[in-house]
């Protein structure tokens, strides 16, 4: 299993918009391969907003990045994102 999680912290006022763009990339991952889960949430105490998508491998990952590349092009998250962070990779413990 390979997963993504992106951390946003919406600017103000921006939460909307940075969901809508969520909403994009989210629906460019729809009907590829390996895609196990995508979802969006929102922390109820901070406002983070938090993406996580599962994928059967890396490679299906990658595999699928450019239709999520396009999805998204010419967007700015600077405009709507005021930090980001990204994190990627395979389960190390299992439970």
């Amino acid at each position: 299993m390979y997963v993504i999680m992106g951390v946003h912290h919406p600017k103000p006022g921006m939460e909307k918009s940075l969901l809508e763009v969520q909403t994009k990339f989210g629906n460019a991952q729809r009907g590829h391969r390996g895609l196990i889960s995508a979802f969006i949430w929102k922390d109820d105490a901070t406002g983070v907003i938090i993406g996580i998508t599962l994928w059967d491998t890396k490679e299906d990952y990658d595999a699928a990045r450019p239709d999520m590349d396009k999805a998204i092009q010419g967007i700015d998250f600077r405009s709507v994102d005021a930090s980001m962070e990204i994190y990627r990779g395979a389960p190390v413990v299992w439970t």
